[in-house]
């Protein structure tokens, strides 16, 4: 039976969906507000049982429905979310968030139960095995990742905002000796800092004001398994210590707590902060970074994947039953557009277009793309360039390359650590340079 979780501060709208859902056979579990709905989304399940998708109002007191998504971007539970004001600045904010689609107030039951299905339909793909890849370097990354995962040694990843470095992990995950353990996700840039030693460690009952039970920390419940700390360059200096120390010693003491416990998980980490730099600017602990960087692997930005970009596209609409297709000069769009947000941000175009294009329209088109990308979430991440082509020029992938590569040397003036980056040898990135007019002695 399909257990829907109901986020509405409005008592009789809870109510009036769950006798409404109900008669769909649905077991349906209330939250008041934004702060009762955080565990529940994070574990998952409710008291009652396992939970296959939430509702979340936007506008609450306290915990906003934006603050909730915020706080928990590493649940496992879909959420739709209702607006009662008709923004679409608002939807739009929290699906940059995870949010799987929106419906506006008044609901109706009949109108929000297929959506609903489909968000669960969304979920349930298998995500280990949803990195799509034809690229050469994409296909070159997939088997560092395949060869690090038969290790037990920490896994650094790197890439920006949106690569996939979670399903990297999951990946990582899927295909090393631990795969019948549990995969633990967490956020570090989610949480209060006050809160990260707890998280992570546990806590006994009576620890600090608020503890009013023992609570299992990330750590334990990871053993035999996976522990994935996302952008752990958000980890507080002494979160940080404590992490290092049972890393080392292979055990932690919750707080508390007067023993100590057996740490059993492997550690996979993510960040898309140059944790070097952050070394050296002593905001990252040095020690830390050796002891997780035992194997770095870096994604590379879509931009740098050819096709993969199409491919990614049309897998996900196909997944999703998509009631139109892309257009031939939407796919030209797809393949000039640099994509500062990565996958993460094609699959939110794609989202954003199918629920706004006109209810008779069979094709998403080049002109639907154009007037969503003006308005992207992710312009504060748009690729910088000095020279070469701009943000949302239809332009080839040849002159994309070149402007990106000549960026990559002025910034590095290193022809080496260039051509590692984008994931070709030294010999051919030095006649792509011959053939751009793109000369050693120009970048030292």
């Amino acid at each position: 039976m399909t257990r829907i979780l109901v986020v509405d501060d409005d008592r009789a709208l809870r109510h009036a969906l769950k006798k409404a859902l109900s008669r769909k056979g649905c077991d349906v579990d209330e939250a008041p507000d934004g702060e009762h709905a955080l565990q529940p989304l994070m574990d998952g399940r409710s008291d009652r049982g396992l939970l296959d998708v939430c509702v979340l109002d936007l506008r609450m007191p306290g915990l906003s429905g934006i603050d909730v998504l915020k706080r928990t971007q590493q649940r496992q539970v879909p959420v739709v979310v209702l607006t009662g004001h008709g923004s679409i600045e608002e939807a739009v904010a929290a699906m940059r968030y995870g949010a799987s689609n929106f419906v506006q107030k008044p609901v109706d039951a009949d109108e929000l139960w297929p959506i609903l299905q489909q968000a669960m339909r969304e979920n349930q793909r298998p995500k280990a095995h949803d990195i799509i890849a034809r690229s050469e370097v994409m296909l070159q990354f997939l088997d560092e990742v395949d060869r690090a995962a038969k290790s037990e040694e920490p896994v650094l990843l790197l890439g920006e905002t949106g690569t996939g470095k979670e399903l990297a992990a999951r990946r990582l995950h899927k295909r090393s000796p631990r795969e019948g353990g549990p995969f633990v996700a967490f956020n570090a840039a989610c949480l209060p800092r006050e809160l990260f030693e707890s998280e992570l460690f546990g806590h006994k009952k009576g620890a600090f004001t608020g503890a009013h039970q023992d609570r299992e920390g990330l750590l334990a419940k990871a053993a035999g398994g996976t522990l994935f700390i996302d952008e752990v360059g958000d980890l507080p200096l002494d979160a940080q210590a404590k992490l290092l120390r049972a890393l080392e010693e292979r055990s932690f003491r919750p707080v508390g707590a007067d023993a100590e416990r057996p740490f059993e998980a492997r550690i996979i980490a993510a960040t898309h902060q140059g944790l070097a730099e952050m070394v050296e600017e002593k905001t990252f602990r040095a020690d830390l970074y050796y002891r997780l960087s035992v194997l770095p692997l870096a994604l590379p930005p879509l931009r740098e994947r050819g096709r993969d970009a199409l491919a990614i596209a049309n897998a996900w609409m196909h997944a999703m039953d998509a009631p139109a297709a892309l257009s031939e000069d939407a796919e030209e769009l797809l393949l000039s557009y640099p994509f500062p947000g990565n996958v993460r941000e094609l699959v939110n175009l794609l989202k954003r277009a199918l629920i706004l294009k006109g209810d008779d329209d069979e094709y998403i088109t080049a002109s639907h793309l154009s007037r969503l990308l003006s308005t992207s979430p992710f312009a504060s991440l748009q690729v910088e360039r000095r020279d070469g082509p701009q943000v949302g020029e239809h332009v080839t992938l040849e002159d994309l390359e070149k402007a990106h590569i000549k960026q990559l040397l002025e910034e590095l003036h290193n022809v080496s650590e260039v051509a590692r980056i984008v994931g070709i040898d030294r010999r051919t990135l030095q006649r792509k340079m011959i053939a751009w007019g793109l000369r050693d002695e120009s970048v030292g």
